[in-house]
């Protein structure tokens, strides 16, 4: 069992053809630029949009855990008290209120996902598993790549790589590709942005990349991580293995998950950074191809 927060078809990213990308919810970083922070978490949560309340206050009258109060005539929420049982969503008749994240089993992803076959076959897609973190459920993200894999069908994870060397273990020979975050090389001041070190993501990078084919994945963020002496250490690591991976694919930063943060109920602590230019993502793309690794913006 794992609990999924979306199911992407027809995606012509994260990995080769179309795919069918599976969100799994829940991750050991906490990445103060993470665009999807309803992955964060490992429980279902309650999103909330304002602008779409037209007042019925149906959900008032359907919580059974004390979470309104009545102020000046008007319903108040308070978040605070919150179960995320999610009754009230099922009946805001104006989608204001939703749940992101229920519980599947490798079962349910794969009838879901087996919908789509079709186009894996004639584009040479597949499945990736995304997240959040997805070999936080390694058992069952095994289950269902091995299903894929022996038919034939491209497999594919996207991870942060901060879990156990084990949980990589129970995957590898069921993947065709693995897309690798390397957020920021600097140990001290991965702890700050991420909330963990970077030492097991390292030798975990090492190891996967020796056993599956890797695509590595940096995120830019501005004043972050993007210095030409950052950028610098980049390549150097990479080239470690230059030998196994020769594709980096550069994410330039943006602000499209800020309304999700909003209705979360959370604080964006980025909120006056600025986005990359088009001239620094070629400057970037420029430096890094320069250690001989094929290079692309996006993806």
């Amino acid at each position: 069992m794992a609990i999924v927060f979306d199911i992407q078809k027809f995606s012509v990213n994260d990995g080769p053809g179309i795919r069918t990308i599976v969100f799994l919810k829940g991750c050991p970083l906490h990445c103060q630029w993470c665009a999807n922070p309803e992955s964060n978490a490992f429980k279902p949560e309650l999103m909330i949009y304002p602008h779409k309340c037209i007042g019925c206050g149906k959900c008032a009258e359907t919580c059974e855990s004390g979470c309104f109060e009545m102020q000046g005539g008007n319903h108040i929420y308070n978040r605070s008290d919150c179960i995320n049982c999610g009754k009230c969503t099922e009946k805001c008749y104006a989608e204001a209120r939703r749940m992101s994240g229920k519980e599947m089993t490798a079962k349910e992803i794969i009838e879901e996902v087996d919908k789509d076959e079709l186009f894996y076959e004639n584009s040479g897609g597949g499945i990736t598993f995304s997240g959040g973190e997805p070999l936080c459920y390694p058992d069952l993200v095994a289950e269902v790549l091995s299903y894929y894999k022996n038919k034939g069908i491209s497999t594919a994870i996207e991870t942060c790589g901060y879990v156990p060397w084990e949980d990589f273990e129970k995957v590898s020979s069921h993947l065709n590709l693995v897309m690798f975050d390397i957020n920021i090389l600097d140990d001290e001041k991965h702890r700050k942005y991420t909330g963990v070190s970077n030492k097991e993501i390292h030798v975990n990078f090492m190891k996967i990349s020796q056993l599956v084919t890797t695509v590595v994945r940096i995120p830019i963020i501005p004043t972050i991580n993007d210095s030409e002496q950052d950028i610098k250490a980049f390549g150097e690591f990479v080239s470690r293995v230059r030998n196994k991976v020769k594709k980096i694919h550069i994410l330039p930063y943006h602000k499209l998950g800020l309304n999700k943060y909003q209705a979360l109920g959370r604080e964006y602590s980025l909120q006056n950074l600025k986005m990359p230019s088009d001239d620094h993502m070629e400057e970037i793309k420029e430096q890094l191809e320069s250690y001989g690794f094929y290079v692309c913006i996006g993806g």
